[in-house]
């Protein structure tokens, strides 16, 4: 007799515990995560190493996503990553410089020309496509910002000099 009060009583039990479970979690008291922006984690990576940001690359998978982030100094380059949401330094590598490397900080023209901040570039590529930006790189004297908005990929190279849009490429996300 005590067998067959005791189920029904468990029952209930486990029951009212999944309703309130379940109530917890549809009404959002779950906190929902927020990617943290390029220059949020500029800013982190240049309080690791001091130097110049020469690559931001947004990175999602179905496991983690994270920012891959390229940081020179004179004599050193240093790859960074971090949690995207928690913005914690997962990995840091560290290699000197090769002859290429410098290519990619210094624009096509002489030092002494004034050039566009990253900031202006994006300015510059959100004209032309809008969307998040998931890649900015300085490559061989140019800015190759890269773009998606859920539909599209963009690409758009913008000329660290003059400010102007160089080349733009649009293909369907994958």
């Amino acid at each position: 007799m005590k067998k067959m009060i005791m189920i029904p009583a468990l029952v209930v039990t486990l029951g009212v515990g999944t309703a309130i479970g379940s109530t917890t979690l549809l009404s959002g008291n779950a906190q929902e995560k927020k990617v943290l922006t390029m220059q949020e984690i500029e800013k982190k990576a240049l309080a690791v190493v001091d130097g110049t940001v020469a690559d931001i690359e947004f990175d999602q998978n179905k496991y983690r996503s994270i920012y891959e982030v390229e940081v020179h100094t004179a004599t050193e380059e240093y790859d960074l990553k971090f949690d995207a949401y928690t913005g914690k330094l997962l990995k840091q590598k560290k290699e000197r410089q090769d002859n290429d490397d410098w290519d990619d900080n210094i624009p096509a023209a002489t030092t002494t020309t004034k050039t566009i901040t990253k900031e202006q570039a994006i300015e510059t590529a959100l004209t032309k496509a809008k969307g998040t930006v998931t890649k900015i790189k300085l490559d061989d004297g140019i800015y190759e910002i890269e773009l998606k908005d859920g539909q599209y990929e963009y690409e758009v190279d913008v000329d660290p000099i003059t400010g102007n849009i160089i080349n733009f490429e649009q293909d369907i996300e994958d």
